[in-house]
């Protein structure tokens, strides 16, 4: 005999519900601040990453500081103590920006202008990036007589940053995005004279950490970045 077995309906299979995950914040260096927004669900959000302090851990450059949250509708909030990972980074573009005397103290590269790197304030141009009169060198020109409009070797910087951040528990932040493996890219376009500083010191220790130069090299240059870190300026 055969009997007729009542087949049960078969059932949907539920994805395991989870934020959506924020892979990438974009950033611009502004005074010593790290500035970036991003939006979520027709909501603008800010994030801003305030540095206070770097260090080398396994031959790369570490930052650490405070983040802030800027949730539409709610107070900033802040954690502490987030470390900043430098994994990679990219080369600036154009006319390398000319040394200012940087802080008292600083290493003695970050002290000194080159003899064709004097400052020369009359020639610096005034545009909506760099509003005011800076310092660049003159346009340099190869045997072609063209112009250089890229820095590289001895005249090369970086252009920007690219951080690995430490996890950060963002719904309890009131940020509807998964922030827990984040990286931080911080573009370096200073209109500031302390950002002007920075992008200099940054490239400073880059250089310093991809040429394999002497610790005493690598030390002098983390220290003029972390003075200009906790000035006051």
């Amino acid at each position: 005999m055969f009997f007729d077995h009542a087949k049960e309906p078969i059932q949907p299979v539920r994805a395991k519900s989870s934020q959506t995950k924020l892979h990438t914040l974009h950033a611009v260096l502004r005074g010593r601040v790290f500035d970036a927004k991003f939006e979520a669900r027709g909501k603008t959000y800010g994030v801003v990453f305030l540095p206070n302090q770097a260090t080398i851990v396994d031959h790369k450059l570490v930052l650490i500081g405070r983040i802030g949250f800027s949730v539409p509708q709610q107070t900033t909030r802040y954690v502490d103590g987030v470390s900043a990972s430098l994994m990679a980074t990219q080369g600036g573009v154009g006319v390398s920006p000319v040394r200012r005397q940087l802080l008292a103290g600083t290493a003695q590269t970050a002290q000194t202008a080159t003899s064709d790197q004097k400052l020369e304030q009359e020639k610096g141009p005034e545009t909506d990036l760099q509003p005011g009169l800076h310092s660049f060198e003159p346009p340099k020109y190869d045997d072609l007589g063209r112009p250089m409009v890229e820095a590289t070797g001895s005249l090369g910087f970086v252009g920007v940053l690219y951080f690995k951040l430490s996890p950060l528990d963002s719904k309890s932040h009131g940020i509807p995005l998964d922030m827990s493996d984040v990286q931080l890219g911080a573009r370096l376009a200073p209109t500031d004279d302390l950002a002007r500083d920075l992008q200099l010191l940054f490239s400073d220790v880059v250089v310093a950490l991809e040429n394999n130069s002497a610790e005493t090299s690598v030390r002098s240059s983390l220290d003029a970045l972390n003075k200009a870190l906790t000035s006051q300026r």
